[in-house]
């Protein structure tokens, strides 16, 4: 009876046993199976952290970009003041010589016509030596084909000493600075007959 028991024992012991392996299994399918959600879920908090970082690091980019716009911006506007502070500063000089001229003038029968004009002529060259100076060129087209890039036809005259298309007055001086066009010079085209 005692090996009866034992036996009995030893098949209880064992289905414990097969249970136990049973549980453990079971806990390990149900662990694998659990993994791919985990493994999942932890590929998303991974990929949101990159998605964040990359955000960070884009706004980070753009306040960069803004940045350096404006710190371009206001060293464009700084260069620009100081180049027409230098200008100003040389053409100074030349307003107070027609100041002092204008001011030396008292009355209609005081003024000396000769020397007047000579001294608006000086004054002229000045001005004229002072823009080019500064890199400021006339455009002074008379006698050359018209181009719209550079002139502005006032009016169209026939002409019997130019062909068709030629400038043949100039009401205003045209000024660019290293080609660049600041204002285009007015004038008068020739047409046929």
């Amino acid at each position: 009876m005692r090996k009866e028991k034992m036996e009995e024992e030893g098949k209880e012991e064992s289905k414990k046993d097969n249970n136990k392996d049973n549980n453990i299994e079971q806990s390990l399918e149900k662990e694998n199976s659990d993994a791919p959600e985990s493994k999942a879920l932890d590929n998303e908090i991974s990929e949101a952290d990159q998605i964040k970082e990359l955000e960070e690091k884009l706004l980070r980019s753009a306040a960069e970009v803004e940045n350096i716009r404006k710190r371009a911006e206001k060293e464009r506007a700084e260069a620009y003041k100081i180049g027409i502070s230098i200008f100003v500063r040389d053409f100074v000089p030349v307003l107070d010589n027609l100041q002092r001229a204008l001011g030396s003038i008292k009355t209609a029968e005081e003024i000396n016509y000769d020397s007047f004009v000579e001294g608006i002529t000086a004054t002229e060259k000045d001005i004229t030596a002072l823009l080019e100076k500064h890199g400021i060129q006339q455009i002074n087209p008379i006698n050359e084909k018209f181009d719209p890039l550079f002139h502005e036809a006032l009016f169209e005259a026939p002409s019997d000493e130019h062909e068709s298309g030629f400038v043949t007055q100039v009401v205003e001086l045209g000024y660019a600075l290293d080609k660049r066009l600041i204002r285009p010079a007015k004038v008068g085209v020739s047409s046929k007959k």
